[in-house]
């Protein structure tokens, strides 16, 4: 990617195509399960619309709230997708997610947190998306307040892709402010996974308000990076002037959260192209060796709509299982 303008030159030109080919489109008619706050947000300004407030949320289907029956197997799941992800791109990304996880024999219900993150392919509409995502953090923290009150003896793992780890930084501190979370170890996060996290490389220190809030609300948490990950060593590192988390993990010169492990997945994401089973040009351009794909963590899908690759959820559910608690 040699520029912002090529980048959004690329991504109008695939969004003028249909985005799913007919082999894709039954995803579409599943009945997934979602928590949303689609249209919560003015995509231009970022500023909060006056029909909603800071915590409020929609939900379509989700176990144990709205008089919907409470899960079997004692856990959920939660993915929380990346930047410029439309609505259909996050039934994908939630399905794709629950194919890798099967693959793995880890089948739990995966509520995807769907969020206004399609502002301008520009850098005014990064910054926007930024402050959108971040502003998500307590509605998100409101969802898991409501399931735990519900499910108080539910396992809650959490993916978060990309700039969703925006929205789990500031859910986070949010839930560290509640005095219910920050001390009743019997509230904490199971475990939360952030893949290819488009944040600072200092995010998670042990010294900031996100890194307190790891050791307080969370059991395990993990940081997946990826040296090769071709739009945070290319977009990312040139906008922001700094490394993402996502990158090489933690800043070296930063002490980690007791809590905090970190693993390197380059190796876990294939060289190839078309995750979702359809060609990107703004990501599968630049895909020409392990670790380039930023949209194959969760997996990659063959033509066919099939699951070709589980991307980096084996090491996901790798973490789950050893530390099943």
């Amino acid at each position: 990617m040699k520029n912002w303008s090529v980048y959004k030159d690329l991504l109008a030109r695939h969004r003028s195509h249909p985005p799913f080919t007919s082999d894709l489109l039954n995803i579409l008619n599943k009945k997934l399960t979602i928590v949303s706050t689609r249209n919560h947000f003015n995509l231009e300004t970022g500023q909060l619309n006056l029909s909603h407030n800071i915590e409020d949320y929609d939900s379509h289907n989700v176990p144990g709230l709205n008089g919907n029956p409470y899960l079997d197997n004692n856990e959920l799941g939660i993915y929380i997708h990346g930047v410029w992800t439309g609505q259909i791109a996050v039934k994908e990304q939630i399905d794709r997610t629950n194919l890798s996880l099967i693959s793995n024999e880890y089948n739990i219900p995966v509520v995807g947190f769907s969020w206004d993150s399609t502002t301008a392919i520009n850098p005014s509409g990064w910054t926007i998306a930024k402050s959108i995502a971040n502003q998500n953090g307590p509605k998100l923290a409101k969802f898991l307040s409501d399931f735990r009150t519900n499910c108080p003896n539910h396992n809650i793992r959490i993916i978060a892709h990309s700039l969703g780890a925006k929205v789990v930084e500031s859910a986070l501190i949010s839930l560290n402010n509640n005095e219910r979370w920050k001390n009743n170890s019997a509230y904490n996060i199971t475990s939360i996974h952030l893949i290819g996290a488009a944040i600072s490389d200092r995010a998670t220190s042990k010294n900031s308000q996100f890194g307190t809030a790891i050791d307080n609300t969370v059991t395990n948490f993990y940081n997946l990076y990826n040296p090769k990950d071709n739009l945070l060593r290319s977009a990312y590192v040139k906008t922001e002037k700094e490394n993402p988390l996502g990158l090489f993990g933690l800043n070296k010169a930063e002490p980690f959260p007791s809590n905090y492990t970190e693993r390197n997945v380059m190796l876990e994401i294939p060289p190839l192209r078309k995750a979702s089973g359809i060609y990107k040009p703004f990501v599968d351009n630049t895909v020409s060796e392990w670790g380039n794909n930023h949209s194959g963590y969760i997996g990659f899908r063959g033509v066919n709509g099939k699951l070709k690759n589980d991307g980096a959820i084996n090491v996901i559910v790798a973490d789950w299982k050893t530390k099943n608690r």
